[in-house]
This record gives C-alpha cells, structure tokens and sequence, in this order.
C-alpha cells in the first residue's frame, strides 16, 4: 500500500493445493514499470495527510426532583477532523473548463497515439479534447483512497427524566435534538483495496463545499420512553424470594418501548450523468423549489415535492445539495405483558405476550430519489407490520 495489485495463484488441476500455508504463496508481485498503469485507472494514497482525530466537549446538569425521581439536560459536542473520504477521483476537469461546453467533444489529435494498447480508445489517431484537458490524460480515473480531507460538527441537547424503580414501577424518557453536519458521509465506501470502484458520489473533486450539508446519518429528533409496571397483586401474592425485588410472584407486569425519530437525510440523483466524459463521478439535479412536502400532502406516491427536482443538462453542475430530503420518520411503540408463576422459593415461569409495532403503522422504506425515474418520489417498501409473540420462561 498504497500501491493495490491482485495476483491470483491456481493450481493445475484444481485438486492439489497451490501451496503450502506454512511455506506461503510462491508467487511474485508484479514489478513496477515507468508504464505501470497507462490507459487504466489507478490508486493510491496521499501520504502527506495524518491520521484522523476527533474532539468531543459535553456540560450536563443533574438535579434529584425526588427520592426516586431526577432530571438531567447535558450539551454534548464533537468534532471529527481529517476523515477518511474514499474514491476522490483527480483527472477531473474543473468547473471553468466544463464551461466550454461543445469544444470539449471535439476530436483533436492525439499525441500518444500507439502508446496505449490497453486501452483502444485512448490509443487511436484522434481523441477528444476534454481527456487532453485532465491533468493525467493518458489514465482513466486517478484516486486517491481515504483521503483524510473530510470534516465533520455534531452539536446536541440531551433531556432526560428517570424514575428509579420504586412502588413496583420505573421509567425513562429521554429527547435528543441535534445536528450533523459534515462533508464526508455520502461518499464512504467498503469496497476499498479490491479494485476499480465505479461510483465517486463527490459533485466536484475540486470544490469539497459542494459536499458539505446535514450528513446522511443525521437525526434532529430523537425521543425514547420505555416504562415497567407491576400491576397491585391481592393480599394472597407474595414478592419473589429475595434479589429479584420488585418483581411479582402470581403478579402481572406491564412493560413497554416508545421511541419517535426522525426521518434520515437522502441524496437526490438523476439518471444519467451527462458530465462523465470529464470525469465528473455524479451530476446532481437543479433544485427548483422547496422538496419538503407538509405531512398532510405526503403519500407513498409522492413523498416530497418532485417538481422541486429538474434534470441538470451538459456541461453544468446541479444546484441541489448533497442530502437536500429526508426519508420517512420512524414511530415504534412496543408493549409486553408477563404473568410470573412461583415454583417454590427459588424458581418461576414467566408467561409472556409480547406485542412488537403495537399501533401497526410499518416504518416505511426510502422512496426513490433518482430523477428521471419513473418511481421517482414514491416509496415502494416497509418493514415489518404489527408482530404478535407468545412465550414462556423458565427463571431458576
């Protein structure tokens, strides 16, 4: 590294072992040569830039509102420097060239015309003079992997309210609201170091601005309550034998799981990128109008606002952000109900019904984000619906 070669070693009939483990693999790496590499793509790796780091601050306050009851709010920060950004393609044209528009597929002459054989359209009489234009014409893509240029900021208030178990009851309810801003997330990939990667999602290798919004994995809203109630059992009932206080013995229990989040950021494509002959990996779509939909008019046909979306032509880049809609809002709610049977002192059965998505409202899929598509803006899976479980448990 970060030199990436694959060398395969067979054996000759496919029954014999190619080699020994012990005594490793006989084969060679391919030796480097001054025309390692021409007419295809390449890799490697900028080595002047160090390793990420990340930076996190964070103030809470706690206050006991009572004996079993307490409260905290926090502010919580991080900031994560020289992220790793795969797939960043250099022999790219920048935006002042792409403005020459048709010049940029004329053919001219080629001057390494018989100099190419692996790769004919790079090797003929003639070519077009955007490839001459690249700063490493005679080569495909030239990427860089994990190239630690991206950033990232997550800012958050934390709320939260506990009530320690007492009187047969507890809970916990808690709200995050935050934001996650970085310049990074769209363009991670894990196919690294196992060959070409086709799809490079930055808009514009010279211009890392135009990747900087909201991050793919930003979630503005969170809010969780779960809760468990032991439901008052008659003089007869006893408590179960001592460390497992609290729970009934021929009791009923009652526990549950809400939680709310927000929906996650989407990056809107088109279908075609116009603008690949230059080696502009993505071309996002110019963003017309507002793409949020209020939650009266969203359906699975239209999530958002397609109209807002129109097809960037040749030679531009598309005004749209990176992530510029977020996906449906997840809603959960779910609820057990437990009989718990004393065998003796030291042993029980827990009866358990178990209700999962309690409400049945399916957390629905991504909707299509491609313009161009005909799905676009619609939503055509979900998860599970409403799930009912039966069990028993044996406790000893």
């Amino acid at each position: 590294f970060p030199f990436v070669q694959t060398v395969s070693q067979s054996n000759l009939n496919n029954t014999t072992p190619a080699f020994t483990l012990a005594n490793g693999p006989a084969l060679q790496p391919v030796p480097l040569t001054p025309n390692a590499g021409l007419g295809l793509s390449v890799y490697s790796a900028d080595q002047t830039l160090g390793s990420g780091y990340v930076q996190q601050w964070n103030l809470a306050i706690q206050r006991e509102l009572a004996h079993d009851l307490s409260f905290e709010i926090a502010y919580t920060g991080s900031k994560a420097t020289h992220l790793g950004v795969p797939d960043y393609n250099l022999n790219q044209l920048t935006a002042a060239q792409l403005a020459l528009g048709n010049s940029l597929q004329q053919s001219v002459a080629n001057p390494f015309a018989g100099q190419i054989p692996s790769n004919p359209s790079l090797n003929g009489p003639i070519i077009s003079r955007a490839q001459l234009l690249k700063p490493f014409p005679e080569f495909q893509n030239v990427i860089l992997y994990r190239n630690n240029i991206g950033n990232s900021n997550y800012s958050g208030i934390q709320v939260k309210l506990e009530k320690r178990f007492s009187q047969g009851s507890t809970f916990l309810v808690s709200y995050a609201h935050s934001k996650l801003i970085d310049d990074a997330s769209s363009v991670f990939d894990a196919s690294i170091r196992v060959g070409s990667v086709a799809n490079f999602p930055v808009a514009d290798s010279y211009n890392r601005k135009l990747e900087r919004d909201v991050s793919s994995g930003d979630i503005p809203n969170v809010a969780t309550m779960s809760y468990t109630y032991d439901l008052p059992v008659g003089p007869n009932h006893r408590l179960h034998p001592a460390g497992a206080v609290g729970k009934f013995v021929n009791g009923w229990q009652v526990a549950g799981i809400v939680s709310l989040e927000s929906g996650l950021p989407l990056a809107v494509t088109q279908t075609t990128n116009f603008n690949a002959f230059a080696g502009f990996a993505t071309q996002r779509p110019n963003c017309v109008a507002g793409p949020t939909l209020p939650s009266s008019q969203r359906s699975t046909s239209e999530f958002f606002n397609v109209s807002a979306f129109q097809t960037a032509p040749v030679f531009t880049l598309g005004t749209c952000s990176r992530n510029p809609v977020r996906g449906p809002a997840f809603r959960d709610a779910d609820l057990a109900l437990i009989k718990r049977t004393g065998i003796g002192e030291r042993l029980s059965v827990d009866f358990r019904a178990e209700i999962f998505n309690v409400t049945n409202t399916p957390p629905l899929g991504a909707p299509n984000v491609t313009v161009g598509s005909s799905a676009f803006g619609t939503i055509t899976s979900a998860g599970d619906p409403r799930v009912v479980q039966l069990a028993l448990k044996f406790n000893f």
